[in-house]
């Protein structure tokens, strides 16, 4: 009998915490985009091949971007928002790390820091690191990356209302082979989103 109340029990909480069938569950960061094509967020092209996706809900900001095949899209986002009043530059490669920029707080020198993986209130989905090359005499990591790059934002963090952020994404392969960046905004602008 215990068993049967354990078991009823048990199903309850686990239908009290799943999503209802007639809503659409938020992002995971997971290097995929599908969750965004889900929600029907229409895209914005911010580069050649590079589309931008955002999306929030009561607790957190979601922005996501896909990119040509072969390329790494790697980002550095910097935030202003009401619980940061300094710039804080969010990094996301292979490794995830957080700075502030006007105060002139450390950064990681090189990939062996200390520093690293100091973020708080955020992730993404790093460029994931695919077994080691044999080929030479010093073994080498190899690297893979997803179809996408995703961020999470608490809004807890940050803070809710307005936000100015920039976004510098590297390692993009075009083309004609070149690799190349996207600013966008351009030209070091800020742009405001609301985070309600």
């Amino acid at each position: 009998m215990k068993s049967l109340q354990l078991t009823a029990a048990m199903v309850a909480l686990i239908s009290a915490c799943s999503t209802p069938s007639n809503q659409i569950a938020p992002p995971m960061v997971d290097g995929n985009i599908q969750d965004f094509i889900n929600l029907a967020i229409t895209p914005e092209v911010i580069g050649e091949g590079v589309n931008l996706y955002t999306y929030q809900d009561k607790h957190y900001v979601w922005f996501a971007y896909d990119y040509p095949n072969d390329s790494y899209g790697t980002l550095d986002l910097k935030i202003i928002s009401p619980n940061e009043p300094d710039t804080v530059n969010l990094h996301v490669s292979a490794q995830l790390g957080e700075w502030y920029l006007n105060e002139g707080s450390p950064k990681p020198e090189n990939s062996t820091s200390e520093l690293w993986w100091n973020h708080k209130g955020w992730t993404a989905n790093e460029v994931w690191m695919n077994g080691m090359d044999q080929s030479d005499v010093t073994p080498r990591p190899n690297f893979k990356s997803g179809a996408a790059r995703e961020i999470q934002l608490s809004k807890k963090r940050f803070g809710r209302g307005e936000w100015k952020i920039n976004m510098n994404i590297r390692m993009l392969k075009g083309a004609d082979g070149e690799m190349f960046s996207v600013d966008y905004p351009s030209n070091d602008a800020m742009l405001t989103i609301q985070a309600n």
